[in-house]
């Protein structure tokens, strides 16, 4: 299974480059080095495999998160400049830069099966406070909202 989605990741992402490599960009509706905010309007809750969760909004081109289940209850993070692609219908590729945290996320996110596949890299200062470690998850969407 995460050999499947890194691999799909992977060629959207190569086959993307090489057809405007191929002077192809009059086919695509964006810009590269431009953010796209394709998810601003939305909110949702997921729910990882070993019982944490999370709320996300996004809005104005920021995100913003809190735990509402687990450890990490009512911690989060707010007004994070997000970009986004769409990589199929209702399936997007999300990614963001926590630069106070040290943190880097990349999310895909599965509408229509309404699942979130998650790759964090948390704490690349590692410092002892908080040192370097990896994520790699798969959660359950709930209460999914467009405005």
């Amino acid at each position: 299974m995460k050999t499947k989605l890194i691999t799909f990741v992977y060629l959207a992402v190569f086959g993307l480059g090489l057809s405007c490599a191929q002077g192809q960009t009059e086919n695509h509706k964006f810009q590269f080095g431009e953010a796209e905010h394709l998810l601003d309007g939305y909110s949702l809750n997921f729910q990882y495999q070993d019982g944490k969760a999370i709320h996300m909004e996004f809005e104005k081109g920021k995100a913003k998160y809190e735990w509402i289940v687990g450890p990490g209850k009512g911690r989060g993070n707010a007004d994070i400049p997000y970009r986004s692609l769409k990589m199929g219908e209702n399936l997007y590729l999300v990614n963001w830069h926590e630069t106070d945290k040290k943190d880097y996320l990349t999310i895909v996110f599965d509408f229509d099966k309404m699942i979130v596949h998650s790759s964090i890299i948390v704490g690349y200062e590692n410092k002892p406070e908080r040192t370097l470690k990896t994520v790699f998850q798969t959660g359950v969407i709930d209460h999914l909202k467009k405005k």
